[in-house]
């Protein structure tokens, strides 16, 4: 091989390699969703079903779990956020796994109802503390 053909190739390889740079910065491919808002009665209702898991896991923490799982599915799903595996966010992904696969079982589904808990406060929105403690106080 000449050196007019290496260097042709390093030429072209070196273009391929910054346009999928560019396109990737551009967000061309990338597949955001445009997820609705949830109406205040299912932002409430999601709320409120949450704090009820978290009391859940101290003493059944496999079913908070998968309670845990089925409400983000729920919030997901209302807020149109396609459901397909490689579509959900990565921590839903990493909760899935830790709390069905993790060698330590407890500590697994302990980190598993953590990245829950983000997708939960992401997608459902951060909530005004006086109604959080109004509602802790409710509950005891």
């Amino acid at each position: 091989m000449d050196s007019g053909t290496l260097t042709t190739i390093l030429v072209v390889a070196l273009v391929v390699v910054v346009l999928l740079f560019l396109v990737r910065a551009a967000g061309i491919g990338s597949r955001r969703p445009r997820l609705r808002a949830l109406a205040p009665e299912s932002r409430d209702k999601y709320i409120s079903d949450w704090d009820e898991i978290e009391t859940k896991f101290v003493d059944a923490p496999e079913q908070a779990v998968r309670e845990a799982e089925a409400l983000v599915m729920s919030v997901l799903r209302e807020r149109g956020h396609p459901l397909g595996e490689r579509d959900l966010p990565q921590e839903v992904q990493r909760a899935h796994k830790l709390g069905y696969t993790s060698k330590d079982k407890t500590e697994g589904m302990r980190q598993a109802i953590l990245h829950y808990r983000a997708v939960v406060e992401r997608m459902v929105g951060p909530e005004d503390q006086a109604q959080r403690e109004q509602r802790r106080r409710e509950m005891a």
